[in-house]
């Protein structure tokens, strides 16, 4: 998003941003467009609840006024980090920005379980009804698989790294335990010898890809 704005360029900035959005395109217009920090162009194609999708020439040029800002900070000797948010500056400087941006990484790694552990990166389903069932079916399944490695007892030794059950594994086993297939007892022994190191320092590149819709009638062949 921020290539869409005339920023500084320097490493680091907070910059308040006063956007005036619109579905119109005339003359007038257009000469405001090219102020690119406060006005942009809505298509009628484009979802948007607080502008009509269609005017008369006659009406009035409505706008929506939207307000945020963009704030660049350092992270790592060579890294920086771009947000958006509309949050006060006073309450919230770059500074404090930089925290909660830090303090993130769990929910970033809950979310990466959900989605690729638990199997909900992809829908099987068209409807709206079918596809919050799938959602609901997923939370379901990955709380119990968080409650349960949660009560493991995992034996402390002398190792490098601390460790932490394999999330995968207890998924896996958590489905099966759901099916009548694993007891009790044998969830938590499997779970509790198939561990992974925590390594605090550790990151991945975010990966951007849009929801696909997957069918079932594979299993039909």
């Amino acid at each position: 998003m921020k290539e869409g704005y005339d920023l500084p360029k320097k490493p680091e900035y907070d910059v308040p941003i006063s956007m005036n959005l619109i579905r119109r395109q005339n003359k007038e217009t257009k000469e405001l467009y090219k102020d690119r920090n406060h006005y942009k162009f809505i298509a009628a194609t484009s979802t948007f609840d607080y502008l009509p999708s269609k005017s008369r020439k006659a009406d009035p040029t409505l706008s929506y006024n939207l307000r945020f800002r963009i704030v660049r900070f350092k992270i790592s000797e060579n890294g920086y980090e771009t947000v958006l948010t509309n949050l006060e500056p006073d309450t919230y400087p770059p500074e404090k920005l930089k925290e909660l941006y830090a303090v993130r990484w769990g929910i970033e790694t809950s979310f990466r379980d959900l989605k690729y552990t638990t199997g909900m990166l992809d829908f099987h389903s068209k409807k709206v009804m079918c596809i919050q069932q799938e959602i609901y079916a997923h939370l379901i399944m990955y709380n119990f698989a968080e409650m349960i490695t949660s009560h493991v007892v995992i034996d402390k030794k002398q190792r490098k790294h601390t460790y932490k059950a394999n999330f995968s594994v207890a998924v896996h086993m958590c489905r099966l335990f759901y099916r009548g297939k694993a007891s009790s007892p044998d969830l938590e022994t499997i779970i509790s010898k198939n561990l992974v190191p925590i390594r605090p320092d550790r990151h991945r590149e975010r990966k951007l890809t849009g929801k696909i819709y997957h069918s079932f009638l594979y299993r039909v062949a």
